[in-house]
């Protein structure tokens, strides 16, 4: 059965950290295409500026922006820890097993 595999631990969490990076990567990636409220909307030739009459919502930045890095830390934290649990759980590192050590 599969719960009987040895490696049934590591290759879970290998898979549910696999699952959360590409949901929250790909709602991150999709969100910061435009602000929330213009998804079905066509873009007007000019957009006023926030603040101004109209409140316009900022325009979002697409790449390495503040809540992206904020969410890849969170999730890389997240890992690190189910990482160490896992390491307590069982008794040994990933890598040890991986290079057949223990």
């Amino acid at each position: 059965m599969i719960l009987d595999n040895p490696f049934f631990p590591y290759i879970a969490v290998m898979v549910s950290g696999l699952v959360a990076a590409v949901a929250l990567g790909s709602m991150a990636f999709f969100n910061s295409k435009r602000p929330a409220g213009w998804e079905g909307a066509a873009r007007p030739r000019y957009v006023p500026q926030y603040g101004q009459e109209g409140e316009a919502p900022p325009e979002w930045e697409i790449g390495w922006t503040e809540k992206a890095e904020r969410w890849n830390g969170r999730l890389a934290m997240l890992g690190f820890a189910m990482s160490i649990a896992v390491e307590a759980l069982v008794g040994h590192s990933v890598l040890a097993s991986v290079l057949g050590l223990r």
